[in-house]
């Protein structure tokens, strides 16, 4: 297995907190990933770096630590999703009494290094919009990134 390290620009890590209060977690639209590759004998490893778009998230519920740490995540379905002008709307309802710790993983194309952020315990609704073909289903490549609201 290679080591991954994911970096993302300052300027938007400077703006989490901010994101935060405005709506949630906002995903960087992308991130910078090292990878050092494992080199067999006689062979010298040299580190790549890329860039990579976000393509959508996971929500789920629990310890992120301890969630992070498995492969079997309890992560969480959207409640509903809607379909109209080429955009695919998921939404996922909390009830605070019942639920656990949440956090939303961002996840991007072409790598598995992704980015984590708890969400604040009074959120009550998370949506996703996608952008779709006109078929409806979703683009691998939009024009527009995934927008994520939680509130």
């Amino acid at each position: 297995m290679r080591p991954y390290l994911v970096t993302v620009p300052l300027l938007l890590a400077a703006s989490t907190s901010s994101a935060l209060a405005a709506g949630g977690p906002q995903c960087p639209p992308t991130i910078s990933v090292t990878a050092q590759p494992e080199a067999p004998g006689g062979w010298a490893p040299y580190p790549g770096r890329d860039s990579h778009s976000f393509i959508g998230i996971t929500l789920i519920e629990g310890d992120r630590a301890q969630q992070m740490a498995t492969t079997s995540r309890t992560t969480l379905a959207p409640d509903s999703e809607t379909r109209h002008a080429r955009r695919l709307v998921q939404l996922w309802e909390f009830d605070a009494a019942q639920r656990g710790k949440l956090f939303v993983l961002c996840r991007y194309r072409g790598t598995e290094a992704t980015l984590a952020a708890d969400l604040p315990h009074q959120t009550r609704r998370c949506t996703l919009t996608l952008e779709t073909d006109i078929r409806g289903d979703v683009l691998d490549e939009p024009k527009t990134p995934p927008q994520l609201d939680c509130r």
